[in-house]
C-alpha cells in the first residue's frame, strides 16, 4: 500500500532497508542463513520467526493472553519458542474450524489504527521501519491477532460462567487482597510498560544489504504506452497501486502476474527464472541486495512503465551493513519526528478520552446499583456478604469481577492449551 503520487527509489530503498531488519553496529559480512528451530504437527518455525517474534514492537502488539511469558520480565528465547509454539497449535485449531480473517477486515484494522493517529501510509510504514518491523510482518502478525482472538472467544471467553455469587464469595475471602491482586493484574495485562514503555524509534546509520549469489525474480510489468495522456498514467498507477495492495495481503504473486502483467512473462507467473547476481544491471543490483525472499517492492516507475518485483528465492549470497547517505537520514529523521509529534497528541486525546469514559461508566454502575437496590427492597436476595460487607464490596466490585473473570480464563486456557499439546506431536530443536 503506497500513495497515489509517485515515490522516489531511493527513498522507498531506505524505507523497506530498515523494514527488512533493524540496523545498527559497524560494517560486516557474515552468510545469510535461517534454520528450523520448531516442528508443530509437521509446520515449521524457523529462526527468522523468532527473530520477528522477540522484537520489542511486536511484542507489544501481541495480545493473547495464553500465561506462558511470566508478566513483567524479559522473555528468554526459550519462552518466545514456547509461545511461538502455541500459536502454531492455535493456527492449526483455527484452521480446523474454519475461523478465518478477510483481507477487508485486516485493512480495516490497520487503517483505523493509522488514522487514529493520524499517519499518512508513507508515515505509518515509516514509523514500523524505524523499529526495525517490515510492515508486510506487521500485517501478517496483525492478521494473526484478529483470528486467534476469536478463536479464543469461541473456545473461552464465551464460555466462561460468571456470576455475582462468584465475585461476592472471592471478596469474602480475599478482601484485604484486592487492591494488590488489582494491580498485579493491571501489570500482567501491560508487560511492556516495565520493560519498555515505548519502542525506541531511532534513525539508522547503516542498512544491511544482500550481494552475490544467485537469486530468482518474479514481475509484474504495467506498460505506459509513449507519449500517453495524464489521466491514461494515473490510471496504470491506480491499477498498480491495487495489485500491490493485493500482493502484500497475501496473494499469490504468480497468479497476479498472470491476471495484471502485460509481458512476456506473464503466463509463467512473471517468473524471469534464476539470475546470477553479478551479471545484473547495477541498477537492479541495486534493488535486489536489499530484498529478502518473500519481499514484495512497492511499484517502481521505469523507462517502459511501472513495475512490481517479488523475491521468490535466493542462495548463497553474503551479507554486509553499508553506511545509509547523510541526505536520506536527514529525511528520515524529520519523519520520526513527526510520527513521534503526533504519537503525543493521540496519547493524550486517548487519556483525555478514557477519563470521560470511566466516569461515565461509574455514573452507569450507580445507577444499575440504585435500581437492584430498589427492587430487593435494600436487601441482598443472594445473601453472600453481609451489609456491611456488601457496603464494602460495592467499592471494589469491578476490581472483584475483572480479578475473578481473568482467573477463569487462565484457568481454561492452560486446560485448553495442556489438551491441544497431548494430542500433537511438537518437536523443538533449539
Amino acid at each position: 500500500m503506497i500513495k497515489k503520487e509517485r515515490i522516489g527509489t531511493a527513498q522507498w530503498i531506505l524505507i523497506l532497508a530498515a523494514a527488512v531488519v533493524a540496523v545498527s553496529g559497524t560494517a560486516h559480512s557474515a552468510s545469510y542463513t535461517d534454520r528450523i528451530v520448531a516442528v508443530v504437527n509437521g509446520d515449521v518455525i524457523l529462526d527468522s520467526d523468532l527473530k520477528k517474534h522477540k522484537q520489542p514492537f511486536m511484542r507489544g502488539m501481541f495480545s493473547l493472553p495464553l500465561g506462558i511469558i511470566p508478566p513483567g520480565k524479559l522473555p528468554t528465547e526459550r519462552e518466545i519458542l514456547d509461545e511461538l509454539v502455541v500459536v502454531q497449535l492455535l493456527e492449526q485449531e483455527a484452521a480446523k474450524k474454519g475461523i478465518s480473517v478477510d483481507d477487508q477486515g485486516i485493512n480495516a484494522s490497520i487503517d483505523s489504527i493509522r488514522k487514529r493517529n493520524n499517519l499518512t501510509q508513507d508515515q505509518f510504514v515509516g514509523s514500523l521501519a524505524a523499529t526495525g518491523v517490515n510492515y508486510s510482518d506487521y500485517r501478517n502478525m496483525m492478521k494473526r491477532q484478529i483470528k486467534l482472538s476469536r478463536l479464543i472467544s469461541t473456545e473461552v471467553m464465551q464460555k466462561i460462567a460468571l456470576s455475582e455469587e462468584d465475585a461476592q464469595l472471592y471478596f469474602k475471602q480475599n478482601r484485604d487482597k484486592i487492591d494488590e491482586q488489582f494491580k498485579k493484574l493491571l501489570d500482567s495485562q501491560n508487560p511492556g510498560k516495565q520493560q519498555e514503555e515505548e519502542p525506541k524509534m531511532e534513525v539508522p546509520t547503516h542498512e544491511e544489504v544482500y550481494v552475490g549469489g544467485t537469486v530468482r525474480l518474479q514481475q509484474i510489468m504495467l506498460p505506459i504506452p509513449k507519449g500517453a495522456k495524464k489521466q491514461e498514467v494515473e490510471n496504470v498507477r491506480k491499477t498498480a497501486k491495487i495489485v500491490y495492495e493485493e500482493a502484500m495481503s497475501g496473494a499469490d504473486f504468480g497468479k497476479l502476474a498472470q491476471k495484471y502483467s502485460k509481458d512476456a512473462y506473464a503466463k509463467k507467473g512473471g517468473d524471469l527464472g534464476s539470475m546470477n547476481y553479478n551479471d545484473m544491471r547495477p541498477e537492479l543490483q541495486k534493488i535486489v541486495q536489499r530484498m529478502k525472499p518473500g519481499l514484495v517492492m512497492p511499484p517502481l516507475m521505469g523507462p517502459e512503465g511501472i513495475m512490481i518485483l517479488y523475491l521468490a528465492d535466493a542462495k548463497n549470497r553474503t551479507s554486509k551493513k553499508v553506511p545509509i547517505p547523510e541526505k536520506l537520514r536527514k529525511e528520515y529523521e524529520k519523519q520520526i519526528q513527526q510520527v513521534k509529534k503526533q504519537r503525543e497528541l493521540e496519547k493524550k486525546k486517548r487519556e483525555e478520552a478514557e477519563a470521560r469514559a470511566g466516569k461515565a461508566e461509574e455514573e452507569v454502575d450507580d445507577l444499575e446499583d440504585a435500581a437492584s437496590k430498589k427492587k430487593s427492597g435494600s436487601k441482598d436476595s443472594r445473601e453472600v456478604l453481609t451489609p456491611e460487607e456488601l457496603k464494602e464490596y460495592k467499592k471494589v466490585r469491578k476490581k472483584v469481577i475483572s480479578i475473578v473473570r481473568t482467573d477463569k480464563i487462565q484457568t481454561r486456557i492452560k486446560e485448553w492449551i495442556d489438551e491441544l499439546k497431548k494430542n500433537s506431536i511438537i518437536e523443538v530443536k533449539l
